[in-house]
């Protein structure tokens, strides 16, 4: 397998960096939820930039929407708690992740290439 593209390494980072951050809340404070959320979108950001180079399109999108519901479900509570760590910075992950990855989704939307869009 190739290495991936530039284009995949900042999701590569940010699914690594979920992934530990969830580990670490478990961790140090017992946080099922933290383990769940950060390995689950981890995993997910992980596998939108393995996907790059196969079919970017999906690729974007997958990061997009998985980053997107991140910073939906973590913005909240850090203009409520105002507390850096841990939701400042996954806020902040999410906002840097999704703003690149919509930028990419625009370069290389296609709606005709869509894999769920009917032949009708």
């Amino acid at each position: 397998m190739a290495p991936p593209t530039g284009a995949a390494h900042l999701n590569l980072t940010v699914g690594a960096l979920l992934g530990m951050g969830g580990a670490m809340g478990y961790y140090k404070a017992g946080s099922t939820a933290s383990l769940i959320g950060g390995v689950g979108s981890g995993a997910l950001m992980v596998g939108s930039g393995l996907l790059v180079e196969r079919d970017p399109q999906s690729a974007f999108l997958l990061g997009s929407g998985t980053s997107g519901l991140l910073t939906a479900g973590m913005l909240p509570r850090f203009l409520k708690t105002k507390k850096m760590m841990p939701t400042g910075a996954v806020t902040l992950l999410g906002t840097l992740a999704l703003a690149y990855n919509g930028k990419k989704l625009a370069e290389w939307w296609d709606p005709e290439a869509l894999p769920f869009r009917s032949k009708a």
